[in-house]
């Protein structure tokens, strides 16, 4: 399903999808955010949760993959699993940074723009992250109006598939 609708479509079949600020760190590996924005719900997010608290457990952060911390606003992949918030654990957020006056998503992988299969429209808004020689800054309007083009389609082909199982949803 996925590897047709291209970049980023697994994290949007799988998990929920929110703009947040990470604002307590109140347990090891545990933070607590505001939501600020909800792109997709079902998967342990729903429209109550705007403007409230949540806490998740984050992904470990590893090389390449920079853990969040207080302060950061991102744009993270999340899910319930038995109950409790989980970020994605590779790659599961973009943290969303201001580079000389405009914003950025920092998506943790280099020269993203030099891939044939990332969509245009992210190329050509995509530079090198003046601060992590491993990743790459994408305008953060491009990359909101690319997630709500994408959500859309997954949403669609996900219905698609069901119905051909004989699934309304």
């Amino acid at each position: 399903m996925s590897e047709e609708l291209g970049f980023l479509s697994e994290k949007v079949a799988r998990y929920d999808l929110v703009f947040v600020k990470i604002v307590d760190a109140p347990r090891p590996q545990v933070l607590r955010a505001k939501i600020e924005k909800i792109y997709t719900t079902g998967k342990g997010i729903d429209s109550t949760f705007l403007g409230s608290e949540v806490e998740f457990v984050r992904s470990g952060g590893t090389w390449g993959d920079m853990a969040l911390i207080v302060g950061d606003q991102a744009i993270l992949f999340v899910k319930s699993i038995s109950g409790e918030l989980y970020e994605n654990a590779w790659r599961g957020h973009m943290v969303v940074e201001d580079i000389e006056g405009t914003s950025y998503a920092i998506f943790q992988y280099k020269e993203l723009w030099l891939r044939e299969d990332i969509p245009s429209s992210i190329r050509a808004c995509s530079r090198q992250d003046p601060k992590r020689p491993y990743a790459t800054a994408i305008r953060f309007d491009v990359m909101e109006a690319y997630l709500s083009s994408l959500i859309e389609k997954v949403s669609a082909n996900a219905k698609k598939y069901d119905s051909h199982r004989g699934t309304v949803v």
